[in-house]
């Protein structure tokens, strides 16, 4: 009594067995299909043979048994393995189709041969091919529902896959970003403890420190137009620390930064262009300054975004130009705002200059994640 109440309250276990079960049987037929199943079409012809023994019923010379399990296992493997997949993943079906039939009708005229030459039994050739073509559609139904739970196994399998590599991943960003949070903590606290010997100091390290956390900052995150341009502003900020008197660059601003915070920007667009400058411009030039302009204006669709980026070329800098950066952040752009953006630029032997334009207008879509 107490073994059955026991068996009772604890339902997990054959419900797991049987789970372990079938998942050892799908695993044979992913792993191993031709050979799933020659074992599947050779336990049919085992139990046919048996429901014929058992019913004194009429056994077919062992020719033709043999011809009947041989032929219909290679045209239920060609079914399964070519067929199938080529017409339902690569749209290929019509050769398939012709090998198809041609193996049908090898099978049947060799099938109704054998029966002629070993059987006493007379046969038309219509009635046989009628039977022949009922019990092939009903083989090839019975394979393509196998197929179907294949395909299925095999799909659970990649999803299962995907899935343990996305963990991985996150897993692997996750301990990637202990390293910023630890650097951004200690920075602050550098910060903090240097505020009573230089005020300055302590200005352009907070600046620093801006600019390292928006790099570290997750780009499938929402990102917005007024952080980029604050994390631009707190660049300059570092570079005029850096070299002092000797940077010249002009900012203007004709915007207000609410404008700003609502219009999405892939992260780091901008800061690429004016990267750029400090790579290949002459920024020491006071007669003729580096130069940005940020400008929203009104559309009438909605708010258009202006950015003009100018320097001259140093012409001491011997690196190439090779405007990576710009046709990066083209197909950055053409990504997330295609078709509501123009970007140009000029250039010769003297100076640079680039202009970009973004219609946040009403039909506006964006992919930025956020």
């Amino acid at each position: 009594m107490k073994s059955i109440i026991a068996q009772f309250l604890n339902q997990q276990n054959p419900i797991n067995d049987q789970s372990i079960a079938i998942e050892g049987l799908f695993k044979w037929m992913r792993d191993s299909p031709v050979i799933f199943l020659w074992s599947l079409w050779f336990a049919y012809l085992f139990v046919d043979w048996m429901i014929r023994l058992l019913g004194n019923m009429t056994i077919a010379p062992f020719p033709i048994i043999f011809w009947n399990f041989l032929g219909w296992g290679i045209i239920n493997q060609f079914w399964f393995l070519v067929f199938l997949p080529n017409a339902c993943f690569q749209r290929k079906w019509k050769s398939e189709l012709l090998i198809l039939i041609s193996l049908f009708s090898f099978y049947a005229f060799w099938k109704f041969y054998l029966i002629t030459f070993l059987t006493p039994t007379k046969i038309e050739v219509g009635s046989f091919l009628l039977n022949e073509s009922a019990r092939s559609l009903q083989f090839l139904l019975n394979t393509l529902a196998l197929w179907v739970f294949y395909v299925l196994a095999v799909s659970q399998d990649k999803f299962k896959a995907m899935e343990i590599k996305l963990i991985r991943l996150q897993i692997e960003h996750k301990s990637l970003q202990l390293s910023p949070h630890f650097t951004l903590n200690m920075l602050s606290q550098f910060s903090a403890s240097i505020l009573n010997l230089s005020r300055d100091l302590f200005q352009y390290m907070s600046k620093f420190t801006e600019v390292l956390s928006y790099s570290y900052k997750n780009p499938t995150t929402h990102n917005s137009l007024a952080q980029e341009i604050t994390s631009m502003k707190s660049y300059l900020n570092c570079q005029k620390f850096r070299f002092g008197e000797k940077l010249h660059f002009l900012v203007l601003n004709r915007f207000s930064q609410d404008q700003l915070s609502q219009l999405p920007l892939p992260k780091w667009t901008l800061m690429t262009l004016l990267e750029n400058v400090f790579k290949h411009g002459d920024f020491t030039n006071e007669n003729n300054p580096c130069s940005m302009t940020f400008q929203i204006s009104d559309s009438g669709k909605g708010p258009l975004f202006s950015f003009s980026l100018y320097n001259p070329i140093d012409i001491q800098v011997h690196t190439q130009f090779s405007e990576f950066g710009i046709e990066a952040v083209k197909r950055i752009l053409t990504y997330y705002h295609p078709d509501h953006f123009n970007l140009y630029t000029f250039r010769n032997s003297l100076e640079f200059s680039l202009l970009l334009y973004i219609d946040y207008g009403t039909n506006f879509e964006s992919r930025s994640i956020g």
